[in-house]
């Protein structure tokens, strides 16, 4: 005999629901259909000349010459999870870019209360984000229209600002592999 949800259980569920409806900002874009590509609604980024070019499954990232990439956990990269280190010349890890498909929205797009401090939203390579500064690192976060999430950071909170504007000018040619933001 199957089970059904009790009028409470619904009414919990559409509280939720609508809850999650008011978290998130009104757009004006017209719904798509199908599974079509989105093209990316940033310009591509003008790589500097001589500059590498890290191409993964989810994101590009142009880093100098010098410098170095590798992923987090070679074992644990797959379609779903990408994670890169990004190396100065002395091989000191200054940033790092990842991936993760099929994000929970609600943790991206939480109901600020007076207990919680969410990030604030502020723009990084010409993509809206959400930024904070956790333990002297400076994380930013992306989630775009297919739930795949992406989280950018910089161990560069208290270094000089010649050292930080070189690292945002790296993180500034970061193109996710759908740049339609998921709308919160």
């Amino acid at each position: 005999m199957p089970r059904f949800l009790t009028r409470p259980a619904l009414a919990l569920l559409g509280v939720l629901a609508l809850l999650c409806l008011a978290a998130c900002t009104p757009t004006a874009r017209p719904a798509t259909v199908g599974h079509a590509p989105i093209a990316p609604t940033v310009a591509p980024v003008r790589v500097p000349a001589g500059w590498k070019v890290l191409t993964t499954a989810h994101f590009r990232i142009a880093y100098p010459p010098d410098w170095t990439t590798f992923p987090h956990d070679k074992a644990q990269e797959d379609a779903v999870h990408t994670d890169y280190y990004i190396a100065t010349p002395a091989g000191h890890v200054q940033l790092s870019v990842s991936a993760l498909e099929k994000t929970d929205v609600l943790a991206y797009c939480p109901v600020a209360t007076p207990d919680t401090l969410p990030p604030q939203p502020t723009t990084l390579a010409g993509l809206p984000m959400r930024f904070q500064l956790i333990d002297s690192v400076r994380w930013w976060w992306f989630l775009n229209a297919q739930r795949t999430s992406y989280q950018l950071t910089a161990s560069d909170y208290e270094a000089s600002a010649a050292i930080k504007a070189q690292d945002e000018a790296i993180l500034a040619t970061f193109r996710p592999d759908n740049a339609d933001p998921w709308p919160c």
